[in-house]
């Protein structure tokens, strides 16, 4: 008898354990089950991309690249068209040829004001301004009362108007009267006839004629404005 239930309690026992074991199993398959479907699920988002795709890809950029290109052709062509004048047709080989014909013109004319320059037999004596402020006057020899007046500065409007009331306040009258504008710089030679005071009105007319050429631009004036 007592053999008899020391024998059920360990069927019971091990019942108990067959039983927890089946259930780890299970348990350890499903997680495995799960875990698997997570690694594949993440797998299929970094798989690389087929040969198809690649090139699709990379003709959509060159595309893009290319309409982007054309854009700034088209954009560099209009402002050609702007900026040429007496420009008749409108296509681009006739704005090309146009612009060519242009470019050997200035290179020319820049040639030709070098030349001008190094001929002269002083930097002061060339025609065209220069990069820095100058203002000289002197007495011309051969004329008397006759004073030769040379600045360069940067153009402005006004300019002249400033010069001309600075000459009538000294009783100078202007003769004879040159002027060369370039890009954005003026050169201006007066002759000058009738100066009150003599030497010490040369100097005067000097002082008050700096202090106009050396006078700062308005800070709403556009130099590029007024060239244009």
């Amino acid at each position: 008898m007592v053999l008899l239930r020391q024998l059920e309690r360990d069927m019971q026992q091990f019942q108990r354990y067959y039983k927890s074991g089946t259930c780890t199993i299970q348990n350890s398959l499903a997680r495995g089950l799960t875990s698997t479907n997570t690694i594949n699920h993440k797998f299929s988002f970094s798989k690389p991309k087929s040969k198809f795709e690649s090139k699709q890809l990379a003709a959509k950029k060159h595309s893009e690249a290319e309409r982007r290109r054309r854009m700034r052709i088209n954009g560099q062509y209009a402002t050609l068209r702007d900026v040429l004048p007496n420009l008749v047709k409108m296509d681009k080989a006739t704005v090309l040829a146009e612009t060519v014909r242009q470019v050997r013109e200035l290179r020319k004319t820049v040639s030709d004001l070098e030349a001008v320059c190094r001929g002269s037999s002083s930097t002061k004596d060339c025609v065209f301004p220069g990069e820095a402020n100058r203002l000289s006057l002197e007495n011309c020899d051969n004329h008397q009362g006759l004073v030769k007046v040379t600045f360069s500065c940067e153009d402005r409007p006004g300019l002249i108007s400033a010069v001309a009331r600075t000459l009538r306040s000294m009783k100078g009258r202007v003769v004879k009267f040159e002027m060369v504008t370039l890009g954005g710089r003026t050169k201006n030679v007066l002759w000058v006839r009738g100066l009150s005071g003599g030497n010490e009105g040369i100097v005067m007319l000097r002082r008050a004629l700096k202090v106009v050429i050396d006078r700062p631009i308005l800070p709403g004036f556009s130099k590029k404005s007024y060239l244009t």
